[in-house]
């Protein structure tokens, strides 16, 4: 019986001897193409290097030119909002409102009927706030109800014909409406008789 390793030795030395291969030339080959391969790989690193350069420069241009694009804007918006005559901080509001619901830019928000009628709204709201704001007076109590007219108009007459006044009558002025009834009846303040509800 054979051995497996001497075929196998037998198969080695038929590769070698049928192999006419320079494996120094090939060694050589391989070093070469590993430099070549070692300095494009140098190459490309520094090419990218460059180019994250760029990127970074374009980037803080974009961003520069962002800005400047904000800044304009705003300075539109303010141009905008100046020849529209708004001014107050809720005017202002309701302009920025509609810039986010609409993507508009200011000067075509403030041209747009909508708008206008809810500006309008806003101010006609402020206006009558100011002008009721303004009006002083005693609580509950006007210089009409300290005038003996105003009791005399507001008087009931009783199942008895008399006159009934509201209890709410300061008695402080008894004596001036019957002094004013007893003038325009032509009468006597003394036949006239005085009754509350």
């Amino acid at each position: 019986m054979e051995n497996k390793n001497d075929s196998l030795d037998e198969d080695f030395s038929e590769i070698q001897e049928s192999d006419d291969t320079d494996w120094k030339e090939e060694s050589f080959k391989l070093r070469e193409k590993a430099i070549r391969q070692r300095e494009s790989t140098k190459a490309l690193r520094e090419s990218l290097k460059e180019k994250d350069a760029k990127i970074a420069e374009l980037s803080k241009t974009e961003k520069k030119a962002e800005k400047s694009d904000e800044e304009l804007s705003k300075r539109l918006d303010k141009l905008a909002l100046k020849a529209a005559g708004i001014n107050e901080a809720d005017e202002v509001e309701l302009l920025e409102k509609w810039k986010t619901d609409t993507g508009r830019d200011a000067d075509s928000i403030v041209d747009n009927n909508i708008f206008k009628k809810e500006l309008e709204d806003i101010r006609t709201a402020k206006a009558n706030l100011k002008a009721t704001s303004d009006i002083k007076g005693e609580q509950g109590i006007s210089g009409a109800k300290n005038e003996p007219d105003y009791w005399i108009a507001k008087a009931t007459k009783g199942p008895d014909g008399n006159l009934l006044f509201p209890e709410e009558m300061p008695k402080e002025l008894y004596t001036k409406v019957l002094a004013k009834l007893a003038a325009s009846s032509g009468g006597n303040s003394e036949e006239l008789k005085f009754y509350n509800k």
